[in-house]
């Protein structure tokens, strides 16, 4: 299963709750597994997951109607589901029969969003339903409204409703192996996609082009990309988007790749030169690649961000010494950054349910991005981005990575 139960289930009672309801989009596919469209592109369509501290029942889905074909037809793990926002107006036909388990599915959810005109409404019965009356609730107040969060007090005045979107953050910092193999899916559709990328790339072709070809190859197997930074000469100082500027010879080239796969993401970056390197390319990418080869050293369970970032710096700056960076990478899975969301200098924070500081150990199946981007003004630069699992002693690749400076003839 994609959500860690146990895990949740142990912070719950850690904390003394009785339930916790889930409202961001990312949250709520995490409780629930559903994979919707309306919640990312209406912000007043929201929909909601809820767990209770019952070890022995599932999760419920409280879920806008406008989500019920996509429910229908991609399911999820909820035990329950509550469609709501009234009956979507469909031409009936006397004694209609559903011809397919997706039809029987969507009839359901159809007929369950006349009974439920509300988000509101969904969420009490389902609160109801599992005899939620009193007690602490861990709310997820980044996507829930005021006028929700109130209605609920008012319909729940025995309930103490606390915002718990960093409890929902600690549960999915250690990744189920299913979420990892999704992981794993996303950033192959990644790789796959710069290998591409790396085939095309020559003098003469344009920013522009290269990065058609990236977002058609990611686009092929069903993924949906954030963002492909890919700059070159002088550009790739850093992650500029892409221009109709042409390659040409001598040009240093770096790109960094974002996008996400059933609500799961990837990210990567590498670099090249068009043309044999100069000296000094060779000896500045020697330095990043034995930082970073140093820094991924450190990786493994109870190591801190701020462990990995210093052993990046140190170990670039001893060959490189101008190289400087704010950070050696960060986490990643349902959220491109998840907390501690970026591994460098300690940060400090002020939110019910999270450390109060980002120096935290890095638990089993925790999954980061190492990473350094590093350019000079008027000269170019280089990126360098590796997936990886921290594990007990030491860490796993996510997929197979190579990473180097890509000489392109």
């Amino acid at each position: 299963m994609l959500f860690n139960k146990s895990r949740a289930l142990s912070l719950m009672q850690e904390n003394d709750l009785e339930a916790i309801i889930a409202t961001t989009h990312e949250n709520v596919t995490y409780l629930t597994g559903h994979v919707g469209w309306a919640q990312r592109v209406y912000r007043q369509r929201k929909s909601c997951g809820l767990l209770t501290k019952n070890p022995d029942v599932g999760t419920d889905l409280i879920m806008n109607r406008a989500d019920n074909t996509y429910y229908a037809a991609y399911g999820g793990f909820a035990e329950n589901v509550y469609s709501y926002g009234g009956q979507a107006y469909h031409i009936g036909q006397e004694n209609y029969e559903p011809n397919s388990t997706e039809f029987e599915k969507y009839l359901e959810l159809h007929n369950s969003g006349g009974e439920n005109p509300t988000l509101l409404a969904g969420l009490v019965k389902a609160l109801k339903n599992r005899e939620i009356t009193s007690g602490n609730i861990g709310l997820d107040e980044e996507g829930c409204s005021e006028s929700l969060f109130a209605a609920l007090k008012k319909e729940f005045p025995n309930c103490n409703f606390l915002p718990a979107s960093g409890l929902f953050l600690m549960i999915r910092l250690v990744k189920t192996d299913d979420e990892l193999d999704v992981l794993r899916e996303a950033a192959s559709i990644n790789e796959n996609a710069i290998q591409k990328v790396f085939n095309y790339v020559e003098e003469g072709v344009s920013e522009n082009e290269v990065a058609q070809v990236w977002r058609q190859a990611v686009a092929k197997p069903g993924g949906m990309w954030h963002w492909f930074h890919f700059n070159s000469g002088h550009r790739s100082v850093f992650i500029f988007p892409p221009t109709d500027k042409k390659l040409k010879k001598g040009d240093l080239f770096m790109f960094d790749a974002g996008l996400f796969y059933k609500n799961y993401n990837a990210d990567t970056g590498s670099c090249g030169c068009i043309g044999e390197p100069s000296n000094r390319i060779k000896k500045e990418w020697s330095a990043i690649q034995d930082g970073f080869l140093q820094s991924l050293d450190i990786v493994k369970s109870g190591c801190t961000g701020g462990q990995i970032y210093k052993a990046l710096i140190s170990g670039i700056k001893s060959k490189f010494p101008e190289f400087d960076a704010p950070f050696a990478g960060h986490t990643i899975g349902l959220e491109a950054r998840e907390f501690p969301f970026i591994l460098g200098e300690e940060t400090k924070h002020n939110q019910k349910f999270l450390p109060s500081t980002s120096e935290i150990p890095l638990p089993v199946n925790s999954v980061i991005n190492i990473e350094a981007p590093i350019g000079t003004f008027g000269f170019g630069g280089y990126q360098i981005e590796y997936s990886v699992i921290v594990k007990e002693n030491g860490w796993e690749p996510l997929i197979e990575q190579k990473r180097e400076l890509k000489i392109i003839e």
